[in-house]
């Protein structure tokens, strides 16, 4: 199941890198589909550390929103400036963006899973609710700042998609393509 989510985002960096088709739906899709896996990453860890830390650890939670959030707002304006759109013969709109935006969250996103394949092995790679409890307190500790990171490609990748979407509307302000349907709600 890992291997085929780390080849499904490496051919989105690809097109990404090659031109991707303008879809609001695919754009906000993709990162809806990376939210629900982060949620379900950081409810493991949650699970985990509640058992070590009792109570106290749900005020991780502070920081598995504010990550995502802070990195999604810090990229976003860059992104808008950065992004590339070219209509092709097609009559569509076509965007891609410089290689080291997409790479930079596919790496994260690997660094997460080759972190817990060495603190739980095999077994975490494993999709099972809870995941075995760390050995100790310091794997639990790398846990988090692997969640910790993979939110970090979280926000880059929410921010990415707002960027996109943002130019793709600034190119609608200028006569050049029609307006895009409004974010989706929720």
């Amino acid at each position: 199941m890992l291997v085929l989510i780390v080849l499904i985002l490496a051919r989105r960096t690809y097109l990404m890198l090659q031109g991707t088709r303008y879809s609001t739906g695919r754009l906000f899709g993709f990162a809806g589909f990376y939210i629900l896996l982060f949620l379900v990453f950081a409810a493991t860890t949650l699970y985990a550390a509640v058992a070590f830390w009792g109570s106290i650890a749900y005020l991780l939670i502070v920081a598995y929103v504010a990550v995502p959030v802070a990195a999604g707002f810090l990229i976003m304006p860059y992104v808008r400036q950065i992004v590339h759109f070219e209509q092709r013969g097609d009559g569509l709109w076509y965007y891609r963006l410089p290689w080291h935006v997409p790479v930079l969250y596919l790496v994260l996103f690997i660094a997460r899973i080759a972190a817990e394949f060495a603190v739980f092995g095999v077994a975490g790679l494993a999709f099972t609710f809870p995941l075995p409890t760390p050995a100790s307190v310091g794997a639990l500790v790398i846990l988090v700042v692997v969640d910790l990171l993979f939110g970090f490609s979280l926000g880059l990748l929410v921010g990415r998609g707002a960027g996109v979407y943002r130019a793709h509307q600034d190119l609608g302000t200028g006569g050049g393509a029609p307006p895009a349907p409004p974010l989706p709600s929720g």
